[in-house]
């Protein structure tokens, strides 16, 4: 009986080892699953996820912000634009040697000098007969004076006076100037008259012809001719004869440097 008891218990040992050994085994592989899952990083990643936008969001973002600063733009130049439309410059201009330049005697003589009536600046005066249309005048060097006649079509005269240059330099500065030369938009050019002859719309006046028939007119005054509100100077054009229409003149010109 002895015998058959140690045979029974050395067979189980085995047995009990190998059971032990399978056990172990089959933990195992269970911490390895448990190391390798990717469950516990999971959750960061759907944060993460979540809480960031696509490449393809982000571009759809930018053109709608885009969209919106290009409108802003559009709308400030319209503006600008506008405002732009009914603004007339001021400029100056005077002789220079492309200009035609007649040589004639003295025109002003010992008579007494007046401010240029086209003129805004010192120094710039008229004198003579009204038939000579010195316009505007101003002492170039010594005695040799310079004398607008027609602005538009850049014709001058020129001839030496003493007296002229004795007084010139005292001359003020004419603070009703009108312009020597007016533009239209459409690029007409009007200048002064010094007579009005012309029978006109509804017997109004005009001191200003254009280069295209056309003709500002006014009640009786030339220094009415120009309605000026700010930046905008406005005249009465009529074309043909016909009802004058008010237009925002493009360019006054004043004699000057």
């Amino acid at each position: 009986m002895h015998i058959v008891r140690r045979t029974l218990a050395a067979a189980a040992a085995p047995l009990l080892i190998a059971n032990l050994a399978a056990c172990g085994s089959s933990e195992e592989p269970e911490d390895d699953a448990e190391e390798d899952s990717p469950s516990a990083e999971q959750p960061e990643d759907s944060k993460a996820s979540e809480g960031s936008e696509s490449p393809e969001d982000q571009e759809a973002d930018g053109p709608e912000e885009s969209e919106g600063e290009e409108s802003e733009d559009s709308d400030d130049a319209g503006e600008t634009g506008a405002a732009g439309a009914g603004t007339t410059s001021v400029e100056h201009l005077w002789v220079d040697d492309s200009w035609t330049i007649e040589e004639i005697d003295d025109i002003c003589g010992e008579m007494a000098l007046s401010p240029a009536n086209y003129s805004d600046q010192e120094g710039f005066f008229t004198c003579g007969p009204t038939a000579a249309s010195a316009l505007a005048c101003q002492v170039e060097a010594e005695n040799l004076v310079h004398c607008i006649t027609n602005a538009p079509g850049r014709s001058a005269i020129s001839f030496a006076s003493h007296k002229a240059a004795e007084d010139a330099g005292t001359m003020p500065a004419n603070e009703d100037a009108l312009p020597i030369q007016v533009t239209l938009p459409d690029g007409v050019t009007c200048q002064p008259i010094s007579h009005d002859h012309d029978q006109h719309f509804e017997d109004m006046f005009s001191w200003y012809s254009c280069d295209d028939g056309s003709e500002l007119l006014t009640d009786e005054d030339i220094t009415d001719t120009f309605a000026v509100e700010g930046e905008t100077w406005t005249v009465q054009r009529s074309v043909d004869k016909g009802a004058p229409e008010e237009v925002v003149a493009g360019t006054v010109t004043f004699a000057g440097v």
